[in-house]
C-alpha cells in the first residue's frame, strides 16, 4: 500500500506541475539536451573523424559573425553543437561535413574563452559540397584557417535554417603550412610602376603586397573584390584615343583591375573592374572571374596608372595584363541627303593617320584606301533603304588590319517632295501684341496622296520660349505646334518641324530637326489641300523682338517597304532553364537563335555602341477564357556573333564576330541569355527606331550585386504549375530589336512549351515545338487578332485580339488582350464604347508583375460612363507611380454584358507625350451609343445666325412659357448645365459688348457638348453635319 501511495503521489505532483507549465513537464522528459549544446560545455576532440548528433540540440544565443565571412552563404547556426580543440600542430586547418552530415550545415571556428570569443573563420555553402544522400550543396568546407600548436579552439557546427538539424560525422584535418612567399616583386607599389607597353605586360603578383591607395566601384565595376597582392604600370598616351585592357585567359588567378589618371601623388580613378562576363580564368574554363576594362578615352600626353591584384586573400600567380590602343583618328562625322534620293553623303575630318576608312549606313557599306592623313577631309556616298526617317552614319578607322574606334552621327533621308512653298519676305513678330498671320499658297494635284509634312520655319527672335507657332490647313483645321516650351528657353527659332524627328531638346536656333513641342502634323496626311495655308506666330512675352525670315512647307508621298538591308529573324529556340530561384519566383535562361534574313551583314557591335540586337523574353498562359502574359525579363544585349546557318537560308560568313554574315545565324545559350551583366532595362531603348545610349544609361552603372531573380525572366510558381492550371497551354516567346532591322514583324517568335516539375523546386520546360513567327495571341484559341498602328510612319505597333463569349443566359463574357510590339509611346488607357442601359458586370484587369525599379505594378483603375468604359493608369507625371503597356509586355481587360458584339471602335490612348494621343481600332465591343447631334452654341432658335433673337427666344421660352428650344445645349451659353437668366446676359454681353464668346464648340464651330449635363440636344442644327 505504502508503494501504491507514493506512486500516486508523484503522478499527483506531475498533473500540478503540469497545470503551471505544461510544456517543461512532458517536453523536458520527451527532449533531453545534448551535453555540448552550449559553449560552456563544448566536448573536447581531436584529429581525424568526429561524430555530430544536432536532433535534441537547441539554438545558441552567440551571435553569428556574418561580418567575419561575407559571401560564404552562412545561415542561422540553428540546432548548434560546441566542441573545443587543442591544436596538436602548427599549419592549415581544414573542417568539412561534405558527404557525411544529412542536414545543411554551417561552421564556425573561435578562439577565446566561452565568455569572450573571437571568431576565427565561418562558411556556409560550398561548391560540390553535398548534404548526405542528395544532390544538394549546401554543406560546408572551412578550409585553410592559419592555426598554431597548443593553440585552443572552439568549433560550432549548427543548421542553416529552421529545418536543418540531424547526424553524421565531420573531419578535422591539418596540413603544413606554406612555404614563405619570395621576396617582393619590383613594381609592387605605384612609385614603382613599370613602364606599360601596348600588347602583352607580363606579371607575377606571388609575394606581392597590397597597396594603400583607395579605390571603389564608384566608376562601374561588376563584383570589384578586395585588390589583393597588387601590381602597377605606368603609361603615357601617344595620342588622342580610346584604350581597352584585359586580362581574362591570361592571367591564373581571379583579378581585380583599376585604372587611374596623374602620378602617384595625384591619383584619379578613371575605370574599374572585377569579375566580366566570358572573361575566365587562364586555363579553367571556370566562371567568369577576371576583368576587362574596355574602350576608355584617353588624351594625348596623359598619364595613366594601371593596378592588377587578386580579387580576395587567396588569389595571386602570373600571367599577362593585355594593353590595346585605338587612336582616335575621326574629328567629326556628318550626313546629308538630298529628298528622294535614297542616298546619304558622308564627310569625315581626320585628325590623325590612318590605312583605310570604312563608311557604314544601315544596308550600306563602302572601304576607301589611303593613306589618309590628319587634316584630311573624305567623302563618299551611300545607298540606303527607301525609308524616309534617321540614319546612323559610321566611320571606323584601319591601321593595316586593325580596326579603330568608330565614330557616328545622324542624317535626315527624306522621301521625293511632290509639293513644296514658301513665304520668304521678312515680316515684324509684334512684341506681346497680336499674332502675325503669314500666308503660304500652295497649288498642285489635290489627287495627291500627302503621308508626310514638314514646316521649316527661320526667325530672329532670341527667345523660342516667348513663342507660340500654329498652322492651319485650307480647311480650317489647326495643330499648335509650339506653345512657348520652357526648354527653349534662351535659344532663337529657326528650326524643321517633322513627326520623325526627336523630342525637342533646348536648341532650337541651328536649323535642325525637332519633333513638333505639341501638335501633330501627321493631321494634315491625305489628299493634298490646295490654297492658303496660315502660319500664325505670336510674341507673348514683352521683351525681345525678332522677325519671320522664312517658312516653307513640304508635301512627301508614300515610299515602298526596302527589300534589302538587314533583316532579323527568329528562328526556333529549343532550351528553357531555371537559372535561380528567390522563394516562391523561379527565374530562368530562353536559347535565342537569330538569322539574317537580309542582303547586307547583321550588326552586332558590343556596348557602347548601339548597332547590336537586344534581346527580351517572355512568358505566357492561354486559359480557358484568356491569355495572360505571367512574366518577361529585361533587355540582353548582344556582343559577338558566331557564323552558323540554323534557318537554312545558306551562310555566307562574316569575317567579324561583330557581324552576322548574310543568310547566317547566332545561337545564344540558355544560361548565357540570364547573364545579368549583359541585361539593361527595357526602358532605354526606343522599341521603333532601335535607338539606345550607353553613356548615362542605367545599364552602363548597373553592376550588381544581383539576386537570384533580378532583372531574369522571372515567374511565380502559382502562374507556372500545371497542377494549380489544369488544361492550360504555357508559351515562351523571343523577341529582339536590332537598330537596323527593316522588318519589324519578323523579330519575334513564340512557341508551345511543356512544363513539369512542383512548386519550390526546380520547374523542366519542353521548348521542341516549332517556333511561330506572328502574334503571341493566336495562339488564344477562337480570339480576333488586329495590327494597330499610328497614321504615318512615327511610331510603332500593337497587337489587339478580342474574344466574345455567348453565356447562354442572355449575356456575353467579353476579352481583350493587349500587347505592344514597338509602340514608344506607351498606351496610358483603353476605352470601349457602350448604349446606354446596358448592364455590366465583372470588369477585369490583369498585367504581369514586372518588377521594375522605374514603374509600378498597381493595377489600372476602372471607369463607367454613359457611354464608355474605361481603364487607366495614373498620367506620365506620376513617374514611377504609373504603370503604363510598354513594349513587349501584354495587358487585359474583360468584363460580361447584356448585349452581343458588333464591330466597333475601341480607343487606346498613348501616356507618353506623342504625336498621336489617340489611337483607334475596329474590333468586337458592345454596340456604340447613337452620335450626338452636332451645333454650335448660341444658336439657340436654330436659324443659322447667333443675334438678337437667340436671346429674345431663349427669354421667351423662360419667362414667358414660349417654344422649348429644340437644342437646350444650344442655348447653354455659358455651359454650366443651366438654362437661366445667366445664359440670357452672357450671350446679349458677347453681341453688344465684346464679352467672351462662350465655350466649346462655341459659335462659330460644329460640335457637341463636351461637358457632362442633364440637357438634351433633339436636334442637330441644319448647317452642321
Amino acid at each position: 500500500m505504502i508503494r501504491w501511495i507514493s506512486l500516486y503521489s508523484v503522478i499527483f505532483l506531475i498533473h500540478l506541475l503540469a497545470l503551471f507549465n505544461p510544456t517543461s513537464v512532458f517536453m523536458g522528459s520527451l527532449h533531453a539536451q545534448v551535453s555540448n549544446d552550449e559553449c560552456s560545455g563544448a566536448v573536447s576532440i581531436g584529429l581525424g573523424v568526429q561524430s555530430i548528433d544536432t536532433t535534441l540540440a537547441t539554438s545558441s544565443s552567440d551571435p553569428i559573425p556574418t561580418d567575419t565571412c561575407p559571401g560564404t552563404a552562412l545561415g542561422e547556426v540553428l540546432f548548434d553543437v560546441w566542441y573545443s580543440l587543442n591544436v596538436p600542430e602548427t599549419g592549415l586547418m581544414t573542417i568539412t561535413t561534405c558527404d557525411t552530415v544529412n542536414f545543411d550545415t554551417d561552421v564556425i571556428v573561435y578562439s577565446g574563452p566561452c565568455n569572450n570569443l573571437v571568431p576565427l573563420a565561418c562558411h556556409g555553402d560550398s561548391l560540390s559540397c553535398f548534404v548526405q544522400g542528395t544532390s544538394n550543396s549546401w554543406n560546408t568546407v572551412l578550409a585553410n584557417i592559419p592555426v598554431a600548436a597548443g593553440e585552443n579552439l572552439t568549433i560550432r557546427i549548427g543548421g542553416y535554417g529552421s529545418q536543418d538539424s540531424g547526424s553524421g560525422t565531420f573531419e578535422v584535418s591539418i596540413a603544413p603550412p606554406p612555404p614563405p612567399p619570395p621576396p617582393t616583386i619590383p613594381h609592387d607599389e605605384c612609385l614603382d610602376a613599370r613602364q606599360a607597353i601596348i600588347g602583352m605586360n607580363t606579371l607575377i603578383t606571388t609575394g606581392g603586397t597590397t597597396s594603400p591607395e583607395p579605390f571603389s566601384s564608384i566608376t562601374g565595376c561588376s563584383a570589384l573584390g578586395q585588390m589583393h597582392a597588387d601590381v602597377w604600370f605606368r603609361w603615357v598616351s601617344p595620342a588622342d584615343g580610346f584604350i581597352s585592357l584585359r586580362s581574362c585567359e591570361i592571367v591564373d588567378f581571379d583579378t581585380d583591375l583599376v585604372v587611374y589618371s596623374g602620378e602617384c601623388d595625384d591619383l584619379s580613378q578613371r575605370a574599374c573592374s572585377g569579375d566580366e562576363s566570358n572573361c575566365t580564368i587562364m586555363g579553367t574554363g571556370m566562371p567568369s572571374y577576371n576583368s576587362r576594362i574596355e574602350q576608355l578615352s584617353v588624351l594625348a600626353g596623359e598619364v595613366l596608372h594601371f593596378r592588377l591584384g587578386g580579387w580576395g586573400s587567396g588569389d595571386f600567380g602570373s600571367g599577362d595584363l593585355l594593353l590595346e590602343f585605338e587612336v582616335d583618328v575621326i574629328n567629326s562625322v556628318s550626313g546629308t541627303s538630298e529628298p528622294g534620293s535614297w542616298e546619304v553623303i558622308v564627310t569625315t575630318e581626320l585628325s590623325g593617320e590612318c590605312d583605310e576608312l570604312i563608311f557604314s549606313v544601315p544596308g550600306s557599306e563602302v572601304t576607301l584606301t589611303g593613306p589618309f592623313f590628319a587634316g584630311d577631309s573624305v567623302t563618299t556616298t551611300l545607298q540606303t533603304a527607301t525609308n524616309p526617317g534617321f540614319v546612323d552614319c559610321c566611320v571606323t578607322p584601319i591601321f593595316g588590319s586593325q580596326a579603330g574606334f568608330s565614330e557616328c552621327s545622324s542624317a535626315a533621308v527624306l522621301g521625293p517632295i511632290i509639293v513644296e512653298a514658301c513665304a520668304s519676305s521678312l515680316t515684324p513678330i509684334p512684341d506681346a501684341g497680336e499674332p502675325v498671320e503669314i500666308p503660304i499658297l500652295v497649288s498642285g494635284d489635290p489627287a495627291l496622296n500627302v503621308l508626310d509634312v514638314q514646316l521649316q520655319l527661320q526667325t530672329t527672335h532670341s527667345d523660342a520660349s516667348q513663342l507660340t507657332v500654329e498652322l492651319s490647313a485650307p480647311d480650317g483645321s489647326t495643330q499648335i505646334l509650339h506653345n512657348m516650351p520652357q526648354n527653349s528657353a534662351g535659344s532663337g527659332l529657326n528650326l524643321i518641324w517633322w513627326m520623325s524627328a526627336s523630342a525637342p531638346g533646348q536648341i532650337f536656333d541651328d536649323g535642325g530637326f525637332w519633333m513638333p513641342s505639341g501638335g501633330n502634323l501627321y493631321a494634315f496626311t491625305g489628299p493634298l489641300q490646295t490654297g492658303t495655308w496660315t502660319l500664325r506666330i505670336s510674341d507673348e512675352v514683352p521683351g525681345q523682338v525678332g522677325e519671320v525670315e522664312l517658312s516653307c512647307l513640304r508635301f512627301f508621298d508614300v515610299s515602298s517597304t526596302p527589300a534589302s538591308g538587314q533583316d532579323l529573324i527568329i528562328g526556333n529556340a529549343n532550351n528553357v532553364v531555371q537559372v535561380a530561384r528567390e522563394g516562391s519566383i523561379a527565374s530562368f535562361g530562353m536559347e535565342s537563335v537569330i538569322c539574317n534574313g537580309g542582303t547586307d551583314p547583321l550588326h552586332w557591335y558590343a556596348n557602347p555602341d548601339p548597332r547590336h540586337p537586344m534581346m527580351i523574353f517572355n512568358m505566357f498562359r492561354v486559359d480557358e477564357d484568356r491569355i495572360i502574359q505571367i512574366g518577361g525579363s529585361w533587355a540582353k544585349h548582344g556582343w559577338s556573333s558566331a557564323q552558323a546557318d540554323a534557318c537554312g537560308f545558306g551562310c555566307d560568313p562574316s569575317p567579324t564576330n561583330q557581324e552576322t554574315g548574310i543568310g547566317c545565324s547566332d545561337t545564344y545559350g540558355a544560361a548565357g541569355n540570364a547573364a545579368q551583366i549583359n541585361m539593361g532595362p527595357r526602358s532605354e531603348i526606343e522599341p521603333w527606331t532601335g535607338a539606345f545610349t550607353w553613356d548615362g544609361s542605367f545599364m552602363s552603372q548597373d553592376t550588381g550585386p544581383w539576386d537570384g531573380i533580378e532583372e531574369r525572366l522571372s515567374v511565380e510558381d502559382s502562374d507556372l504549375d500545371p497542377q494549380q492550371n489544369p488544361g492550360s497551354q504555357f508559351l515562351a516567346e523571343v523577341y529582339v530589336i536590332q537598330p537596323a532591322d527593316v522588318d519589324p514583324f519578323s523579330n519575334h517568335a513564340w512557341e508551345p512549351i511543356s512544363v513539369s516539375g512542383s512548386p519550390g523546386g526546380t520547374w523542366n520546360i519542353d521548348m521542341t515545338a516549332p517556333a511561330i513567327n506572328s502574334p503571341v495571341q493566336d495562339a488564344w484559341p477562337g480570339a480576333e487578332v488586329i495590327t494597330v498602328s499610328p497614321p504615318g510612319i512615327g511610331d510603332g505597333h500593337l497587337y489587339l485580339a478580342s474574344k466574345v463569349t455567348d453565356l447562354g443566359n442572355g449575356t456575353w463574357q467579353y476579352e481583350y488582350a493587349l500587347y505592344n510590339l514597338n509602340y514608344g509611346a506607351a498606351i496610358g488607357a483603353y476605352e470601349i464604347p457602350l448604349p446606354l442601359g446596358v448592364e455590366i458586370s465583372a470588369p477585369y484587369f490583369y498585367s504581369p508583375l514586372t518588377r521594375s525599379p522605374f514603374y509600378s505594378d498597381t493595377p489600372w483603375e476602372f471607369f463607367r460612363s454613359d457611354t464608355h468604359l474605361r481603364w487607366q493608369t495614373r498620367e506620365e507625371s506620376a513617374g514611377s507611380a504609373a504603370n503604363p503597356l510598354r513594349w513587349g509586355w501584354l495587358y487585359n481587360f474583360g468584363f460580361i454584358a447584356d448585349i452581343a458584339p458588333v464591330q466597333a471602335e475601341v480607343t487606346m490612348e498613348s501616356h507618353s507625350a506623342s504625336p498621336f494621343p489617340f489611337l483607334t481600332a475596329i474590333t468586337q465591343a458592345p454596340p456604340p451609343p447613337p452620335d450626338l447631334p452636332s451645333f454650335k452654341r448660341g444658336r439657340c432658335n436654330l436659324d443659322g445666325q447667333v443675334d438678337l433673337a437667340d436671346a429674345l427666344y431663349l427669354l421667351d421660352y423662360q419667362f414667358n412659357a414660349g417654344q422649348t428650344p429644340p437644342c437646350l445645349d444650344a442655348c447653354d451659353f455659358n455651359d454650366d448645365g443651366n438654362i437661366d437668366i445667366s445664359d440670357g446676359i452672357n450671350l446679349l454681353g458677347y453681341l453688344f459688348m465684346s464679352q467672351a464668346p462662350p465655350p466649346d464648340p462655341g459659335p462659330l464651330e460644329c460640335g457637341v457638348d463636351s461637358s457632362p449635363d442633364t440637357l438634351d440636344c433633339m436636334e442637330g442644327q441644319t448647317d452642321c453635319p
